[in-house]
């Protein structure tokens, strides 16, 4: 019998997390899922902890390391279900995630359902959920997105969604060229390939905070390539689709985001990024930083605080940045259930 939903797992090096992240889609309120993991060239045991999970609704398909993006296309091909949903290999559903998106969708193979999430350190069962004005439903799919970028923290993992196939099949599934922030290019498409958005209350998606290593906390060359692609993709995407001056103005302050973080370390990237806040009419965002940059900024001008800022932290302002990080994750901690 095909199973109504596929989880899809890119796996690398995640062998202390994954078995409990498979066990909260096991653990949920239908039964009709299979959960496809493709390991994606790891060195740890991540491949010995699935295979000796003993449910035959977990597939294991093994490759070469090729990123995250290329498992996640391969785990799709391997799929049977007709609805997909993506989960990283540290984070956590709750027990009704899944029952309540299929219910948001309501038997419409054109819309997406989304779900409320939080970040969580040590139990992913007290994830820290705070409320977005994304959390509606929306038949303007376009809005989302508007709403995403302008009214919260812009936050479009691909794992907020349940994903009807056909809606998959017009996006064109994950860019094989993209490691950070993929997820940027990929939930543009896919919310304007679709009729809509459902917002599933009840489905709550619980995002480890603070791993060591994690992707989107990586600044190599490639990592800033792949922002700098993703950016230029889904701004390309957008702007397409509508280009007032509304979309312009929210492109510029995306590129005006990347250009404070590519520079000055990535010179040439920084160049290209304000050649594109300049093509789109200028942006007003600032630099973002503690209450002494801000008080500096009028005086220094973003480009010489942002130095300072980059001196700063390499002669010890990052242990100070810990201890605000460390409040914050105290914060966290205290998060109730959602």
């Amino acid at each position: 019998m095909t199973p109504r939903v596929s989880v899809i797992i890119a796996a690398w090096n995640a062998a202390p997390s994954i078995s409990t992240t498979i066990a909260s889609v096991l653990d949920q309120t239908i039964r009709d899922i299979e959960i496809v993991v493709v390991d994606d060239g790891s060195t740890d045991a991540t491949r010995l902890v699935v295979s000796a999970i003993a449910d035959p609704r977990v597939r294991l398909v093994t490759q070469e390391n090729r990123g995250q993006s290329a498992a996640l296309n391969r785990g799709v091909r391997e799929s049977n279900a007709e609805f997909i949903k993506f989960l990283d290999a540290d984070d956590y559903l709750n027990a009704r995630h899944i029952e309540a998106q299929l219910a948001a969708i309501d038997e419409r193979p054109d819309v997406l359902a989304s779900c409320r999430w939080g970040y969580f350190l040590d139990d992913p069962t007290q994830p820290w959920v705070r409320p977005e004005s994304v959390d509606r439903d929306y038949d303007e799919p376009k809005q989302w997105i508007i709403d995403s970028l302008t009214r919260d923290e812009g936050m479009m993992g691909g794992w907020l969604w349940l994903i009807p196939r056909s809606v998959w099949d017009r996006a064109g599934g994950w860019n094989e060229s993209l490691s950070l922030n993929n997820d940027f290019d990929f939930s543009i498409r896919l919310v304007l390939s679709s009729r809509g958005v459902r917002f599933a209350a009840d489905a709550v998606y619980a995002y480890r905070e603070g791993v060591q290593g994690a992707l989107s906390g990586r600044r190599s060359r490639a990592a800033m390539e792949s922002a700098f692609q993703t950016t230029l993709l889904g701004c390309n995407t957008l702007l397409a689709h509508d280009s007032s001056g509304v979309m312009k103005a929210i492109c510029a302050d995306r590129w005006q985001l990347w250009l404070h973080a590519f520079y000055p370390e990535f010179p040439d990237l920084a160049r290209r990024a304000e050649t594109e806040v300049k093509r789109l009419g200028g942006s007003s965002r600032a630099l973002e930083g503690g209450r002494l940059l801000r008080l500096l900024l009028p005086f220094l001008g973003w480009k010489l605080a942002r130095r300072l800022q980059i001196v700063a932290y390499s002669i010890g302002w990052k242990s100070i940045l810990q201890l605000k990080t460390n409040r914050r994750l105290r914060m966290i901690r205290r998060g109730g259930p959602a």
